[in-house]
């Protein structure tokens, strides 16, 4: 008996209705999905694809209680498809998990990179691809059993400081990061800048514009951004770059306005407080105010970009630079920093340099060259011959780099928490990496840079036991001799950082070290 046209549409609507219920669960699931995406395959998928699968239906289940929960059961086995399940549509299943793969991650982007990071800003050196804004930073020894994993797993994993996709440039971030130290001074600063820019705002639906997050995202976007060195008011190219940067941070936001609906008033708003603060009646006031500020704050990132050049070549992995990487990085994120590069002058000035690299030049000409060019940190020639000769050392011990082992160096004495320190070991030969740490807390606002023994004191790097031997600083060329101390072999800190900030050291001899 054929069923009547009731017991049809009744069929129809409750299959309808069970749709909507598996859409409606599945939009969940991928609302709640951890990380970008799993890698579930024919061959099976690992503790990590499972964990991630399992956090985000739990969560979804979670949120909504009053769905029946074997819909979620449902889609776990669907995105989790075992052929131990039984069943003949495990290949169904699994086309439909590799799919889902490929959904995820584009809807992770655009919720948390493209949303999310342009609305929560309190530290937006954080706010990085692949990123996590809510954990302001590692420990040292979080530090060293991440190094530890990469190169028990990945030891050829590349190691990136910027791409074409970064937020901001890897020299931006390391000012940046300075602000989590004084956030006191902080406060005040962004306090004195907010009341001259009061005449900058407009009022839009009776409300400030910007708001007080955009604009406060503007401050951090002009510490991170400034041109190094400049102590006046910046020229046009710099006030539309920031301008451009702001209009597309709100809309990416999507509070006021967005790329799909633009509220035109509210752009204008923004556009009109940036040009006003630079470049109009306010920049009278707030410039000055804010060049004393970040002359102080971008001294001490230089030295943290310096850190951050030594740590990423010594560290377990192939280091990569992103073009243009070589001088300091202030760009924004794109299109700021798919600009020209200009590789001349970077060839140029390497070229000036290359007979610094040779390890045949005397040690006072060589400290005297660097010297010369920390005091005149904001043209990046320093950044560029640290990275030099960083990697021509990477290339006459590429052994050590690519296969050595890792060993975590503890320190002592009166700045201990402020020195980070590790060697690469193969054999008779070995690397030692030596990198400042929370350098406002070393050495202020003060003008002078964190080296030599009236920064560091009696600081000292422990080795561990053996015989002392003889170090050769890889970027001034001069020996730092370790010694015996409470059995014990140690190297000073004020003898490593005596010239520059962060170094890397060989043990013996390195005549070939820099070609």
């Amino acid at each position: 008996q054929l069923p009547t046209w009731r017991d049809s549409a009744a069929i129809v609507a409750r299959a309808l209705e069970g749709q909507g219920r598996l859409q409606e669960a599945l939009r969940e699931v991928v609302a709640c999905f951890p990380v970008y995406r799993s890698y579930v395959s024919a061959n099976g998928w690992t503790d990590l694809d499972e964990h991630a699968v399992d956090s985000a239906v739990s969560e979804a289940l979670g949120r909504n209680p009053a769905v029946e929960p074997s819909i979620f059961q449902f889609i776990r086995s669907v995105l989790l498809p075992s052929r131990s399940d039984g069943g003949s549509d495990v290949g169904r299943r699994l086309l439909f998990a590799m799919k889902f793969q490929q959904y995820t991650g584009p809807v992770q982007a655009k919720g948390v990179e493209d949303t999310a990071f342009y609305r929560y800003a309190p530290l937006v050196s954080l706010n990085e691809v692949g990123g996590n804004p809510a954990r302001f930073g590692r420990s040292p020894a979080e530090f060293h059993e991440a190094n530890r994993r990469r190169l028990a797993g990945w030891p050829f994993a590349m190691i990136a400081t910027a791409t074409h996709d970064t937020k901001r440039g890897e020299d931006a971030r390391a000012r940046l990061n300075v602000i989590s130290e004084i956030p006191g001074q902080w406060r005040v600063a962004v306090s004195r800048w907010a009341r001259a820019n009061t005449s900058a705002r407009s009022l839009v639906r009776g409300r400030p514009a910007p708001d007080r997050n955009d604009e406060y995202l503007f401050y951090q976007t002009l510490v991170g951004a400034w041109p190094a060195g400049l102590k006046e008011r910046p020229d046009a190219v710099f006030v539309g770059r920031i301008r451009d940067y702001m209009l597309k941070a709100v809309k990416e936001a999507k509070v006021h306005t967005s790329w799909v609906s633009p509220f035109e008033d509210y752009n204008r708003a923004v556009a009109r407080f940036v040009e006003r603060a630079l470049a109009g009646s306010n920049a009278r006031t707030f410039v000055p105010l804010f060049v004393q500020f970040h002359e102080r704050i971008a001294r001490l990132g230089m030295v943290n970009s310096l850190a951050q050049v030594v740590l990423k070549i010594a560290s377990p992995g192939v280091p990569d630079f992103y073009q243009g990487t070589e001088l300091w990085d202030l760009s924004l994120v794109d299109p700021d920093n798919r600009g020209s590069v200009d590789f001349s002058l970077r060839s140029a000035w390497l070229q000036a340099l290359e007979h610094l690299l040779d390890p045949h030049v005397p040690v006072g000409e060589r400290v005297a060259s660097l010297t010369d060019m920390l005091q005149r940190w904001e043209d990046g020639r320093i950044k560029l011959y640290v990275t030099a000769a960083g990697l021509r050392a990477r290339r006459s011990f590429r052994d050590v780099f690519l296969q050595g082992a890792y060993e975590p160096l503890a320190s002592q004495g009166a700045r201990a928490g402020h020195v980070l320190a590790f060697a690469r070991t193969l054999g008779d030969r070995q690397i030692v990496a030596v990198a400042p740490r929370l350098v406002a807390g070393l050495c202020g606002f003060a003008a002078t840079l964190p080296s030599g023994s009236a920064t560091w004191g009696d600081t000292r790097i422990v080795l561990g036991e053996g015989a002392p031997a003889r170090f050769t600083n890889l970027l001034t060329g001069g020996h730092v001799e370790s010694r015996a101390a409470d059995g014990c072999v140690v190297i000073s800190v004020a003898d490593a950082l005596e010239t520059v900030p962060a170094t890397l050291l060989v043990r013996g001899g390195t005549e070939d070290a820099l070609r």
